[in-house]
């Protein structure tokens, strides 16, 4: 036979697993990616497509699954660098993926290495710093190996 104490228990039980769940996902840092943005239709009618891509870069599927490793792992979507006690603008600027040239290494059939150096004259600032960007190994699955 239930009391009111065992009722008011399983109430309160359910509450904290119904709240456990609807939180749950930003325990195990799940975070919804935020969709690319487009541009306004007035500017997207403008853009003429090519007939070829015959002079553009080719990038293989394992090289695409690499470059995306490193940066998700470099610059996560919404997430901001470490501050190191260096001028906000800067570390602003580093917060941005456009700051960054990339440069990719295919140094077998399954590792690639990814470097991302930093360009600060993208944010308007002329400011030397000395560690900026980083190096990765990524395997063909697009698994990170090692990083500098």
């Amino acid at each position: 036979m239930k009391t009111p104490s065992t009722t008011a228990m399983y109430r309160t039980l359910l509450g904290v697993t119904l709240a456990g769940t609807l939180s749950g996902c930003s325990f195990f840092g799940y975070h919804k990616q935020e969709k690319a943005r487009w541009a306004p239709p007035e500017q997207r009618r403008a853009v003429d497509f090519p007939d070829s891509f015959a002079t553009g870069l080719h990038l293989t599927g394992p090289m695409a699954a690499a470059v995306d490793a490193a940066l998700r792992d470099f610059l996560p979507p919404g997430g901001r660098p470490a501050g190191r006690g260096t001028d906000p603008r800067v570390e602003e600027c580093l917060s941005r993926r456009s700051t960054y040239e990339t440069f990719i290494l295919q140094a077998n059939e399954d590792l690639y290495f990814i470097r991302f150096s930093p360009v600060l004259d993208r944010c308007g600032l002329d400011v030397p710093i000395l560690d900026g960007g980083a190096v990765y190994a990524i395997d063909g699955q697009g698994q990170i190996l090692d990083a500098r």
